[in-house]
């Protein structure tokens, strides 16, 4: 499997998405997904969708939002 298709399933299946972060070896061997030590660590140092969504909160309480009025 490619790293694209990992990131699919991650979007997919909220339940694949919490193993992989909790214990990403068991997560990908049990779904017979395999990725290099490089894309493994790209993935797991990506932000989470949360935490996503907090920077942009926090960012819009600091002003942000002034970018967007005319």
């Amino acid at each position: 499997m490619t790293l694209a298709q990992v990131v699919y399933q991650l979007s997919k299946d909220n339940d694949f998405a919490s193993q992989l972060y909790a214990d990403p070896e068991t997560a990908l061997e049990e779904r017979g997904l395999k990725l290099s030590k490089e894309e493994l660590a790209f993935l797991l140092s990506a932000p989470t969708r949360g935490e996503q969504e907090k920077t942009r909160l926090v960012s819009l309480a600091n002003g942000g939002a002034a970018s967007w009025v005319l």
